[in-house]
């Protein structure tokens, strides 16, 4: 809540004409038809001020059209606010930094005038500008109430601020916070504490004019049916890719516990813009949904729960009491055995979990009751007991994964070394995990790999991705000769030390460490690199340094680097010398010519 209320105070009113810490009192705005209006059609009433840069054009259109939404919810409730737009003048700092970062497209390289006059045309009708000549009064304005790039500023119908935060509020609350008064955010927090603390299915799902779900038929079913029952708030939208992939998963879950008789119920908490869109993804659920019309609910559920991220979870007891957050997660790493979701049975889990690493085995890894071989490329099957004492990669990746269009080759070209130089009792395999959406994907995939994989569609695929908690792909997990775990960060290490990496043991990797450090103190402190204008400095994981992505290869880095702290730019030593190489090379006369 501190949060919420660290900008609300009272400011001294300096233009009486419109109650604004305005110096000018006649100044005049532009409504959205491009019409003179005196300001002091501000006087007496709550006004929002959103204060922005004009020439950033995108950013600027999402924040009006969110803010376009609320607006229209302010007024078919009957609240009234006038909203004032104030441009920002352009800021270099600003502008470099998105040229930095590849994001010139955000930038309206046109006039002052012309960025403005685009403006006023994107402006919600009944909304006001201060016209962009009065630079004083802008400033003024920018200067009492900016509080970041985008901010709104809410300022009470006696001149007094509200609160600068208006933009968090209203996506916090939704128009539940007008008039945006510390004590009105006050109230919302206690009105939160309270459904917690009186938290049921009732609570939670009926409205004084609805007490029902819907089917995916359309069909009424009463809430007061699921009383009693373990019920899951799945929040989802059809257009998000991730949802796309969870929600099979959870379907499939979902028809297996009503087979068995479980007392469990799924309610879908739509995110979908448009009816259409929700009722055909609806279609694809075999659970119920609040209707796509209660809007109010669905922000209430929103925010009671603090969604953030899609596709979201939450599982509640039979009691309607917050049970679980994290089910996603949790069916991703375990899949039914999850449920009854109870911390109870996450401990179980847990147990379970390490008993089972503590005993692993690559047999009990790879193997089933029905199989005990992979497949090598041609199809010839290899016994999985010929692999037991080899150090083993377990490479989960699929054709369509971008990432490992990059990842792959990378990979196949350190395997190779490692097959040509490990002799005696040393040994390294790698064995792909798909995750390709069909089996000519796989085939067509596999077919570039030099290694041995898992049949498409082997049951134990879906189970190792489980196991190991793979949340993306590429992976790579490295298994050592007695069968235990050594990393899960086996793609991270390839990318760093490539070939060098084996065996991945952490006493090698320290040795590898030491040679790196060793050879870090020899190099300059201080470097232009000619792949960016300015002094580069040498910084350690202990100076500075840290994880990071090489700006020059786009591949990982950890520890050591050169580093341009005003920019944010880093880059592999191994990169600056390279770059430095070919730079003198290109300086050097071409001692043979082509005729």
């Amino acid at each position: 809540m501190a949060e919420d209320l660290r900008q609300i105070n009272s400011i001294e009113i300096k233009n009486c004409a419109t109650g604004l810490p305005v110096k000018k009192k006649d100044f005049l705005l532009i409504d959205s038809s491009r019409k003179s209006v005196q300001c002091s059609v501000l006087k007496g009433k709550l006004v929002g001020i959103l204060i922005g840069p004009h020439w950033l054009i995108i950013p600027l259109q999402h924040a009006l059209s969110v803010l376009s939404e609320s607006y229209q919810e302010l007024l078919r409730e009957g609240k009234e606010v006038i909203f004032v737009y104030v441009a920002a003048d352009k800021d270099n700092e600003v502008i470099e930094s998105l040229k930095r970062y590849g994001q010139e497209n955000q930038i309206d390289g046109r006039s002052d005038a012309e960025c403005f006059e685009r403006v006023l045309g994107i402006l919600p009708k009944d909304w006001f500008a201060v016209a962009f000549e009065q630079s004083d009064v802008r400033a003024e304005l920018i200067n009492s109430y900016r509080s970041g790039i985008f901010s709104l500023a809410f300022v009470g119908s006696d001149g007094k601020l509200h609160t600068k935060d208006g933009l968090k509020l209203l996506e916090k609350w939704g128009v539940d916070s007008y008039p945006f008064t510390e004590e009105r955010i006050q109230q919302l927090h206690r009105q939160a504490l309270e459904r917690t603390a009186n938290q049921c299915l009732e609570s939670l799902l009926t409205t004084e004019t609805r007490d029902f779900l819907i089917t995916p038929e359309g069909k009424e079913v009463k809430v007061a049916e699921l009383e009693g029952k373990i019920v899951g708030l799945y929040f989802a939208a059809h257009w998000y890719h991730e949802c796309e992939t969870f929600t099979p998963v959870l379907a499939d879950i979902y028809k297996q516990l009503k087979e068995q008789g479980a007392e469990f119920e799924i309610i879908f908490i739509s995110s979908d813009a448009d009816r259409v869109s929700f009722e055909n993804y609806h279609r694809t659920m075999p659970w119920f949904a609040v209707p796509y019309s209660d809007l109010k609910t669905k922000k209430m559920l929103n925010k009671t729960f603090e969604v953030e991220a899609l596709p979201c979870l939450i599982m509640l007891d039979t009691q309607g009491k917050t049970m679980q957050t994290e089910t996603v997660e949790l069916i991703y790493k375990y899949g039914i055995r999850a449920f009854p979701f109870t911390p109870e049975r996450l401990t179980e889990l847990e147990s379970e979990e390490r008993a089972r690493h503590a005993s692993q085995t690559l047999e009990t890894l790879l193997a089933t009751n029905e199989r005990n071989y992979v497949i090598a490329p041609g199809g010839t099957q290899v016994s999985i007991s010929s692999l037991v004492g080899k150090t083993v990669g377990l490479y989960f990746s699929a054709q369509w994964c971008i990432p490992a269009q990059k990842f792959t080759p990378r990979l196949i070209s350190v395997y190779k070394k490692l097959k040509d130089t490990l002799k005696g009792d040393e040994g390294f395999e790698i064995i792909f995990i798909s995750s390709d959406r069909d089996e000519a994907g796989f085939f067509s995939y596999y077919e570039t790999m030099p290694w041995l994989a898992l049949p498409y569609g082997d049951e134990k695929s879906r189970e190792l991705s489980r196991y190991f908690d793979i949340r993306g792909i590429p992976s790579l997990v490295i298994v050592g000769p007695d069968g235990k775990t050594v990393t899960n960060e086996g793609r991270k290490l390839i990318n760093l030390h490539w070939e060098r990496a084996y065996p991945f043991v952490e006493a090698h990797l320290a040795e590898i460490q030491k040679e790196i450090d060793e050879a870090a103190r020899r190099l300059p402190k201080t470097i232009l690199h000619a792949g960016h204008g300015h002094i580069l400095d040498l910084v350690s994981g202990d100076s500075g340094g840290g994880p990071y992505i090489c700006c020059e290869c786009d591949e990982q880095g950890s520890g050591w680097a050169y580093q341009c702290i005003q920019c944010g730019y880093e880059v592999h030593p191994a990169c600056v010398q390279d770059s430095k190489n070919q730079a003198q090379q290109d300086q050097k006369p071409h001692s043979e010519c082509s005729n």
